[in-house]
C-alpha cells in the first residue's frame, strides 16, 4: 500500500474526512519526491483542514517527526491547532500523544505550530514544515526559518498552501515567480501546474479575461464540492470587488488595501496615451523626495473632457542615506518645461520644494503653483482624483510604474475627510499619486475660476494658501 493510499485510509477511517479529486492532487505531491510545493487556492476550500491532517499524519507516521506549521499571526497558529488538536482527540490517536498547550507530541517527535509575530524561529531541525497564508505573513523571515530548517534532512519537505497575495515583491510574490520560471508550466483554464526538480506549484485561478459575475466560471476554481454557485454569488455581492478577486477568484490582486480601485484605475487605462509636444494647459505635478521616498514629476492636461496623464519620471534615491541630486530632478523638470514651455508646476514648498521652485523660476520661467501637502488640501486632492477616475473623467498610459504607486496607496481618514497615506507596515512608494492629486487639484482649481490669471498675482511660497503662483 503507497503513502497515499494509508493517508487515504487515516482521513476516511479516523478523521472522517472524505478527500476530494482536488485535495488528492494536492496531496500526490505533497507525497512526492520534491522537497517543496506551493498550492494557491481560494479561501473556503478546505486548506487548513487539509495540511492539519497532512501535518498529523506525518507526527504519527514518520521515523523521527519534526513538523512545523508556520502562521501569520498567533491567532492564525490557534486555528490551526486547534483543527489539529481536535483530530488528535479520536481514541485511536489520543493514546498515542501528548497535547500541551503549543505542541502535539509522541514518543520520537513533536508537532509545533509557529507564528510570523512571534519569537525568531532559526535552528529548528525540521521532517516537515507546512506554511499557511503565506501572503499574510508581514515579512519572508518565517518562511525563510522554515526552509533552511529541511536543510540537514534529505527526507523533509515543505509544503505552503495559501490564498493569493497582492504583492509581487513580498516572500509569496517571490516564491510564486520562482516557481513560474520553472522548466515546465502548463495552464488549462483555470488551472495552472508548474514543475521542477525540488519546486512544483499548483494554482486555482479566474484568468483576468473571465467575468467575475460568471458564477460558474468561478465555481471552476473553487473546486470544493461544499461551496456552490449561490454561496460564491453571495460573497460577491457582499465584499468589495478587490477582495472577491483575491480571496475567491485567487487573483494575483495588487491594490487590495488600496483608496483606488484597481478596477476603476484598469478601466482608465489607455495605453500609450501622452499629451503631445507644445500642448498648452499643462499642470505638471511634482512631490520631492530626496533620500528615501522617490521624487515624482506627473504631467496632466485636460482634453476632451478628460484629464489625461503624460507618463511620469519617477527618480528614485540610493536609499543609502544619501540623497538624490537636485541637478538630476531639475533636469527631468527642464525637460517637460522643454517639451511644454507654457507648462504649470505644482509643488510643495516644504522638504526642498523652494529651492527647487525658485531654481525653475530663475532658469525656466514660467508659472509656478505651490500646494501644501498639509491635511487639509491633500484630503480635497485624494478625493478630487478618486473621483475623477471613479467616473471615468481620467485617462492614463498603463505606466507600471504610476500604478504600482497609485494602487500602493491607501486612505488615511482625518475627521470626515480623507487622504492618500502609505499601506501600513509597507514601504511601497506612493510618490506618483501624491503628485497626480496636486496636480489634478489645481488643474480643476483655476479650470473652475476661469480666471487664472488671478494666481499670477500671488508671489512667493505661501504653503498655508490652497495654492499660490510664483509667477
Amino acid at each position: 500500500m503507497t503513502e497515499l493510499q494509508r493517508f487515504k485510509r487515516f482521513c476516511t477511517e479516523i478523521l472522517g474526512l472524505d478527500l476530494e479529486p482536488f485535495q488528492l492532487r494536492i496531496i500526490r505531491e505533497v507525497f512526492s519526491d520534491r522537497r517543496e510545493c506551493l498550492i494557491l487556492l481560494p479561501r473556503g476550500n478546505g486548506k487548513s483542514t487539509l495540511l492539519a491532517a497532512v501535518a498529523l499524519w506525518h507526527l504519527l507516521s514518520a521515523k523521527e517527526p519534526r513538523v512545523a506549521i508556520g502562521a501569520a499571526s498567533r491567532e492564525q497558529a490557534a486555528v490551526l491547532f486547534d483543527i489539529a488538536r481536535g483530530m488528535a482527540a479520536h481514541p485511536s490517536i489520543a493514546s498515542r500523544v501528548e497535547i500541551t498547550r503549543r505542541e502535539i507530541r509522541t514518543a520520537n517527535g513533536w508537532l509545533r505550530v509557529v507564528a510570523s509575530d512571534g519569537p525568531k524561529q532559526h535552528g529548528l531541525i525540521l521532517s516537515l514544515a507546512i506554511v499557511d497564508e503565506l501572503h499574510a505573513h508581514r515579512d519572508s523571515e518565517l518562511y525563510t526559518a522554515l526552509r533552511t530548517g529541511m536543510l540537514k534532512r534529505r527526507d523533509a519537505r515543505i509544503v505552503t498552501i495559501t490564498t493569493a497575495g497582492a504583492d509581487d515583491d513580498s516572500a509569496l510574490g517571490e516564491l510564486r515567480r520562482r516557481a513560474l520560471e520553472l522548466p515546465k508550466v502548463r495552464r488549462s483554464g483555470y488551472f495552472t501546474e508548474a514543475t521542477g526538480p525540488n519546486l512544483a506549484l499548483f494554482e486555482w485561478s479566474l484568468p483576468d479575461s473571465s467575468s467575475i459575475d460568471d458564477m460558474a466560471l468561478v465555481k471552476e476554481v473553487n473546486p470544493a464540492s461544499w461551496l456552490s454557485e449561490d454561496d460564491l454569488a453571495e460573497q460577491r455581492e457582499a465584499v468589495h470587488e478587490a477582495a472577491f478577486r483575491r480571496y475567491h477568484c485567487n487573483q494575483w490582486v495588487a491594490g487590495i488595501d488600496s483608496a483606488i480601485s484597481p478596477t476603476e484605475w484598469a478601466d482608465c487605462a489607455a495605453p500609450g496615451c501622452e499629451i503631445p509636444e507644445g500642448a498648452d494647459g499643462v499642470f505638471v505635478g511634482i512631490d520631492l523626495g530626496l533620500k528615501w521616498d522617490s521624487t515624482a514629476i506627473v504631467p496632466i492636461r485636460k482634453q476632451d473632457d478628460k484629464i489625461r496623464v503624460h507618463r511620469p519620471t519617477i527618480l528614485v534615491p540610493p536609499q543609502d542615506g544619501t540623497s538624490l541630486d537636485l541637478d538630476e530632478i531639475f533636469e527631468a523638470a527642464a525637460a517637460m518645461r522643454e517639451r511644454w514651455p507654457s507648462c504649470t508646476f505644482v509643488l510643495d514648498p516644504e522638504a526642498g520644494g523652494e529651492t527647487l521652485a525658485q531654481r525653475i523660476d530663475k532658469e525656466l520661467g514660467g508659472m509656478i503653483l505651490t500646494h501644501s501637502q498639509r491635511t487639509g488640501p491633500m484630503s480635497q486632492a485624494s478625493a478630487l482624483l478618486s473621483e475623477a477616475i471613479a467616473a471615468g473623467q481620467l485617462e492614463h498610459p498603463d505606466d507600471p510604474a504610476l500604478t504600482k504607486h497609485v494602487l500602493s496607496a491607501t486612505a488615511k481618514f482625518i475627521g470626515t475627510g480623507w487622504r492618500f497615506t502609505k499601506q501600513r507596515g509597507k514601504a511601497h512608494p506612493i510618490d506618483a499619486v501624491i503628485a497626480l492629486a496636486m496636480a489634478v487639484r489645481v488643474l480643476l482649481s483655476v479650470e473652475d475660476s476661469r480666471q487664472p490669471d488671478q494666481a499670477n498675482g500671488l508671489r512667493g511660497i505661501e504653503s498655508e494658501a490652497v495654492f499660490a503662483g510664483m509667477r
